[in-house]
């Protein structure tokens, strides 16, 4: 029977928090205000679910289920119990049975609000078994297969990975793989320091980690550390290489919220290893040349790559530049000018100069290096050593658990 209510609402909120107020100490101590607020809301879903529900004869509003998913996916991100998310819920919707009660005749009231806090209690028992045991295996098996898979891993980047082991680990062997090395950026609340950087980036791999975990169609293998890592993921899965990969990227920044740059390499799996330390040090120019978040193919870096091998050719690109820092200026002007396409006005804008300035600047250069920024040929020259440098005086930026990436290579 579906009963309607004109009289005043109760004031929900108040009771929700009534309700949290009454949970024992042990449950909620500990927990900051922001989660204190969340439990709130968790109680007042349940209160206000169950009343529209039974007063209206309709399913639970969608809003209310998306916000208890979304508060229950913020609380598995925090590494709080399943358990105390569903106490607060059940004590909401018992509160909330006992309104739709109160609006039931006298004669009929104390025997519905007997059975429905009967049947309450015992929804909340046997689902908090189901899902405390739930739960409890999906953990165990998430960690040993965590664990099988970065062994399986680790023995592709090292050359080592037979069938016996792959069938150790429950997996195969597949005969060639994407080799991706990511960086993960900071994110956001990172630099705040009303928070524990720490744990935001571990939330953050946390977060990663289960998004290549929903990929179905192979077993993705991966070594990854908050600032990024490796991936491993057989080819035969993806017909458009590049398509793929890109979605692939996007999904995985969305699900870090942070921003991720990656490079990759088609390998057979004996050159894994070799293949490893190819995308990292392409990673590793691409952070360095702040080419941006986003999949960087090896034919975007081809020429940079080339520039910085270790030899005297990129010893010669490096000192072509050096008679430029005695005078401060020059190399800014340099860099803007080459970016500009060699336009003069637009480099004038960027530096807050005249154009006759940027043009006396521009020989001086040529004065000192013996090369026109303004000549085609001279300039791929002044380019190729501004790459040079700028990998040279940079830091690295890669992930500092690259080195573990590159065993045996």
């Amino acid at each position: 029977m579906t009963v309607t209510n004109d009289s005043i609402e109760p004031n929900y909120l108040a009771l929700s928090r009534r309700i949290v107020s009454r949970l024992e100490s042990t449950s909620v101590e500990g927990l900051d205000g922001a989660v204190h607020g969340e439990l709130i809301t968790v109680a007042r879903c349940g209160l206000e679910g169950l009343t529209a529900t039974m007063r209206t004869g309709r399913p639970v509003p969608e809003r209310t289920v998306a916000r208890l998913e979304s508060i229950a996916a913020r609380m598995a991100d925090r590494e709080l119990s399943i358990a105390l998310i569903q106490h607060v819920m059940h004590a909401g919707i018992k509160a909330g049975f006992e309104l739709v009660a109160a609006d039931r005749p006298r004669s009929v009231r104390q025997e519905l609000y007997t059975d429905g806090a009967r049947l309450i209690q015992a929804t909340q028992q046997l689902s908090t078994a189901v899902l405390r045991g739930y739960v409890g295996e999906v953990r165990a098996m998430t960690g040993d297969r965590r664990v099988a898979g970065q062994t399986m891993a680790s023995a592709l980047l090292a050359g080592k990975a037979d069938a016996t082991m792959a069938h150790r680990c429950g997996t195969e062997l597949s005969p060639s793989y994407f080799v991706i090395a990511i960086a993960l950026g900071p994110h956001p609340d990172e630099n705040d320091a009303r928070l524990d950087s720490r744990v935001v980036a571990r939330r953050k791999l946390r977060r990663v980690q289960a998004e290549l975990a929903t990929i179905r169609e192979c077993r993705v293998l991966s070594i990854l550390s908050v600032d990024g890592g490796t991936i491993l993921i057989p080819t035969e899965f993806a017909a458009e290489t590049e398509e793929w990969l890109a979605d692939l990227v996007a999904r995985l920044t969305r699900a870090a919220a942070a921003p991720i740059t990656a490079t990759f390499a088609v390998s057979p799996r004996g050159r894994i290893p070799s293949a490893a330390e190819c995308v990292h040090q392409l990673l590793d120019l691409a952070l360095r040349l702040d080419r941006g978040p986003g999949v960087h193919r090896f034919e975007d870096l081809a020429h940079e790559y080339q520039l910085i091998r270790p030899g005297p050719g990129y010893r010669h690109l490096r000192a072509i530049l050096d008679p430029l820092r005695t005078e401060p200026g020059l190399l800014d002007t340099l860099r803007i000018y080459l970016a500009a396409q060699g336009k003069r006005a637009p480099t004038a804008r960027r530096l807050g100069v005249s154009t006759s300035a940027v043009r006396r600047r521009l020989i001086r250069i040529a004065e000192l290096t013996g090369l026109d920024p303004e000549n085609a040929a001279d300039a791929w020259y002044l380019r190729s050593s501004l790459v040079a440098c700028t990998f040279a005086e940079s830091p690295s930026r890669q992930a500092p658990g690259t080195a573990l990436c590159l065993v045996g290579s």
